[in-house]
């Protein structure tokens, strides 16, 4: 009689600690609400725990939480999380991957920022952070300016899924190669400085080429 009991209290603790576990897991999924007549995000973090964030400009009658639940849209503007995309558009946007790339009618984007002059129609990934169009290869929301026959050869060597979101200003101060950069109607840029990749006479670490010296024998 007493194991009998001991064993009913044993699958009850466990099926408590399971509907605990479960309720903490739904509890803490990040995503949109609508709080008070507004939407916000909503995330966690170890430090701080449940974060509330005001999805600005939202219009409340026609936000829309996409099927990738990162991505939501209304008749004016299309949002990654709390940012609005600037300069997309929600009536032809679609989401192309689950690691932040998507793409309009005109532009590709990733997270929140324009892949700089990438072409929907030809946009094809390769591993992170690379990806190519039928006019360069791109390293996070950085062309490369390849030629085509670089193009072509381009290969990814090691990926890497790091990625650093950069305001603009302070990328141009870091890089001053990129000040064509300001002429262009964006505010920062996605870079990776851990991937490696290579045509058949130039190598690259993320953005940038490096020269790799051949020490004579």
């Amino acid at each position: 009689m007493i194991m009998k009991q001991s064993c009913s209290n044993n699958i009850i603790t466990k099926l408590t600690f399971i509907l605990l576990s479960l309720s903490l897991l739904t509890s803490c999924q990040e995503g949109y609400k609508k709080e008070n007549d507004q939407w916000v995000w909503i995330s966690y973090d170890e430090a701080v725990g449940k974060r509330v964030a005001n999805v600005k400009s939202a219009d409340l009658k026609t936000f829309k939480v996409l099927k990738n639940k990162n991505y939501a849209v209304d008749k004016n503007y299309v949002y990654y999380r709390t940012q609005k995309i600037k300069n997309s558009n929600p009536k032809t946007f679609s989401v192309l991957t689950d690691n932040g790339y998507s793409k309009d009618d005109k532009k590709v984007f990733l997270d929140w920022h324009e892949i700089v002059n990438a072409n929907p129609k030809s946009f094809e990934l390769l591993s992170f952070p690379y990806s190519k169009d039928d006019n360069d290869v791109f390293c996070g929301t950085l062309p490369l300016h390849l030629s085509k026959d670089e193009i072509n050869e381009f290969r990814v060597i090691n990926m890497s899924t790091a990625r650093s979101t950069i305001l603009l200003s302070h990328f141009i101060e870091q890089n001053p190669g990129f000040n064509w950069l300001d002429t262009l109607n964006i505010d920062g840029v996605i870079v990776n400085e851990i991937a490696t990749a290579k045509t058949e006479k130039r190598n690259f670490k993320g953005y940038r080429e490096i020269i790799i010296h051949n020490e004579k024998q």
